[in-house]
């Protein structure tokens, strides 16, 4: 009985240890690039740097274990690690100081990785070892399932995920940050304690086996270990099978949350697929499984290229979910390439170590790398063909195994073949809508639609066709040729002035094909737009229209009603300019240095250049900046930044709109763009107002007129008292907000994206 339930227990205290340990490892990485997020700007680059941190303290952690592990004794192990956890209650409970932030910097990394490092760089460098530190330890003990002691890892993975899922779902909503920091705190004392225990038992195997194998000093088995080292390719193979996945997960996240918005729901959907891969082929699952994935990753790939390149595009719900799925997949072949060449317990911390360095090399080229070689986001395609060069061949029969050469030729050929086809395709545009009519008809789909998606799906089956003959070096050629016609297809219809990258982004200045406006485009939204003709380079065009809310607005508190100091958070090109007048002072809040150089250069825009009013552009995030702005200093102040279509969630908070209206003059008014096509944003803002007993109004001007280029806007306007709004107070296309005020206020501890997501077709 006492060796049954030893055989049990001691499993079972390794197991809850490496959970334990892996959830506190996974919920950190959310709660604290949330503590970061609103002190700089609500970028999506944000989460990406943190996740390359977290990457590199990873490896950190590994190396620090395979050392440990193969250079010390069970009881010096003990007791540096032992060290090491006390050490990190210093730094606890987490917080971060805003005395490492500065300001103005295009891509503020250092910034970003000074906070965590400062924050919570010990307690994760302690929490990464536990892995495969415990995993060593326990495979140094006498239980039958030490020689094989990577279904820990499945354990642990399983406790990250359930801590990723958890934390959007449960611990967001309902405990604030400083909860957050305290109970993971209280949490992290109980992982110490269990960690010891652990090392009690490690220690008694030790000895145990010391005193068999008479007075053998090595925690490891005393029977003689004959598995070879890897060898430098095998290792380099293991780099590469980690890098690829790591690199899609944040190519993945940076995708879908840069449009919709940066917070910790959408952060954790691609992290929480990328560890269930883990999970599922370190669980010792069927092989059968492994070759559906490896049937499914050419066709997942080819898809997620034709569908992201396209021009006509699904809902952005389905266009998630399709690159979710498809990283899943991509992950799982990877992945499991991995956990199929994985080494005998000997090497398992190397193993570690070598697959943590892929994973950090994948967040240092997401983070750092790419933003500073690609002026806009290519890595995410490029290392889809990446992964295509190293997926495992589909183990088909072909009938020209024999014939070298000819294989060798057609593995350069077919794929110079596919891109010539592919050139074609897309820049001659032979399918029209006039051939697909028929199709249109029995489909019940627009021609157009169907002609456009058909020049990307053909290629797309070209490619997969070379999948199925069984060469990856020829379906991974293909797909490269793909790649590089299709991001070259990008740019041929656009004539683009000027591109440029920061950690915020991609800004993009293009103008028409009939050369009479400039459009200045950030990520997949147009955010300005002028024209080029020097009679009308000084209106006001597309959501800041005179006819429009913005126009409506100014026109009211113009005058004798005119305010003399305006505040605008976002620059944008600059379009809100052309409203100022003499004797007036507008301060433009940016955060982007690139979008400051876009809008103040007069050979791309010329809003400032013509500019009536005094203004001047405060670089940082608007938040941080307005606190040292005079007091009830504004007479209006426009809230007009957005990422991409997402506008920063911390700008949208009680604390936020607290601090608006204590720099906003007694009769002061707010206005809010609040036009998205994923988020219905209105009832947050009513809530918001009915939380600080303020008086609103909306706008949704859905008249658009392309003639005088107007485009659809929705725009909240808030005061003290309805008073404040003037004659817009009587104004029927000013209303009061729809729906409830009832319900939760979102706050810098809180906020629920999910609740406001368009879910129809729109979004």
């Amino acid at each position: 009985m006492t060796e049954r339930l030893r055989r049990i227990g001691i499993p079972a205290v390794f197991t809850l240890t490496l959970f334990l340990s892996a959830g506190l490892l996974f919920c950190v990485e959310p709660m604290v690039a949330k503590m970061i997020l609103p002190l700089l700007g609500g970028t999506p680059a944000v989460w990406n740097t943190c996740m390359m941190f977290f990457q590199i303290a990873l490896l950190g952690g590994y190396l620090y274990a395979h050392i440990t592990s193969n250079r010390l004794g069970a009881g010096q192990q003990i007791v540096v690690h032992g060290t090491l956890l006390v050490l990190a209650f210093m730094v606890l409970p987490i917080t971060i100081s805003r005395q490492w932030l500065t300001s103005g910097e295009a891509h503020p990394i250092g910034t970003v990785l000074i906070l965590l490092l400062t924050s919570v760089g010990l307690p994760f460098f302690i929490l990464s070892a536990s892995a495969p530190l415990l995993q060593r330890w326990f495979s140094s003990t006498d239980h039958p399932s030490a020689g094989d002691p990577y279904f820990l890892y499945s354990a642990s993975n399983l406790g990250s995920m359930l801590a990723l899922i958890s934390y959007p779902a449960i611990i967001e909503p309902y405990l604030s940050l400083r909860a957050q920091s305290t109970f993971w705190t209280a949490a992290y004392g109980m992982l110490a304690a269990l960690t010891l225990g652990c090392a009690f038992i490690m220690r008694r195997a030790a000895k145990a086996k010391e005193k068999s194998a008479l007075g053998q000093q090595s925690i490891v088995s005393s029977a003689p270990d004959t598995a070879a080292s890897p060898s430098v390719r095998t290792r380099l193979r293991w780099i590469v099978l980690a890098f690829i996945p790591s690199s899609l997960m944040l190519g993945v996240t940076t995708f879908i949350s840069t449009d919709i918005a940066a917070i910790p729901l959408l952060w954790v959907i691609p992290l929480s697929l990328y560890l269930l891969s883990f999970i599922l082929v370190f669980a010792r699952i069927p092989g059968i499984i492994h070759r559906i994935m490896v049937l499914l990753a050419p066709i997942a790939v080819v898809m997620l290229l034709a569908v992201n390149f396209s021009s006509v595009k699904p809902p952005i719900v389905v266009l998630s979910l399709l690159n979710l799925a498809a990283f899943f997949v991509i992950a799982m072949v990877c992945h499991g390439e991995l956990a199929r060449s994985r080494p005998a317990a000997r090497h398992l911390t190397g193993f570690y170590l070598w697959m943590s360095l892929g994973g950090m090399l994948g967040g240092v080229f997401n983070a750092v790398l790419a933003p500073v070689i690609f002026n806009a986001v290519i890595e995410y395609p490029l290392v889809l063909a990446v992964a295509a060069l190293f997926l495992p061949a589909m183990r088909m029969r072909h009938a020209l195994a024999s014939r070298r050469w000819l294989q060798r030729c057609l593995d350069l050929g077919l794929p110079l073949l596919l891109g010539i086809v592919s050139y074609w395709l897309l820049s001659k545009k032979p399918i029209t809508a006039e051939q697909m009519t028929r199709l249109a008809a029995l489909t019940g789909a627009d021609a157009e639609d169907i002609a456009a998606a058909a020049l990307y799906i053909v290629p797309a089956v070209l490619c997969w066709c070379i999948a199925l003959m069984n060469r990856s070096l020829r379906f991974g050629l293909g797909v490269c040729t793909l790649v590089m016609v299709l991001l070259g297809s990008v740019e041929w219809e656009r004539n683009i002035v000027h591109r440029e990258r920061s950690f915020f982004g991609v800004i993009t200045v293009s103008d028409a094909t009939d050369g009479k406006y400039r459009y200045l485009v950030h990520g997949r939204i147009q955010h300005g737009k002028q024209c080029l003709d020097p009679a009308r380079c000084r209106e006001p065009l597309t959501y800041y229209h005179r006819k429009g809310p913005v126009g409506q607005l100014f026109k009211e508190f113009s005058g004798p009603r005119k305010k003399s100091h305006i505040a605008l958070i976002g620059l944008g090109a600059g379009t809100l300019a052309s409203y100022g007048s003499r004797g007036q002072q507008f301060t433009f809040y940016e955060i982007d240095p690139v979008v400051k150089r876009v809008a103040t250069n007069p050979a791309l825009f010329t809003y400032l250049k013509h500019c009536r009013a005094e203004w001047r552009i405060v670089m940082g995030d608007a938040r941080l900046k307005l606190e040292s702005a005079p007091e009830h200093h504004y007479g209006l102040m426009f809230v007009d930044a957005f990422s991409s279509d997402a506008i920063p969630v911390h700008l949208l908070t009680r604390e936020a709109f607290r601090l608006y209206f204590s720099k906003l003059e007694e009769r002061g008014v707010l206005a809010v763009h609040i036009s998205n096509k994923y988020l219905d944003l209105e009832p947050v803002v009513k809530r918001l107002a009915a939380d600080a007993g303020l008086a609103s109004r909306i706008q949704n001007d859905e008249e658009e007129d392309t003639r005088k280029e107007k485009y659809r806007s929705t725009w909240v306007i808030l005061a003290r008292k309805d008073a404040d709004f003037g004659r817009l107070a009587q104004d029927t296309r000013w209303t009061h907000l729809n729906g409830s005020a009832e319900g939760p206020v979102w706050t810098d501890d809180f906020s629920n994206i999910l609740s406001v997501f368009k879910w129809g077709p729109g979004g």
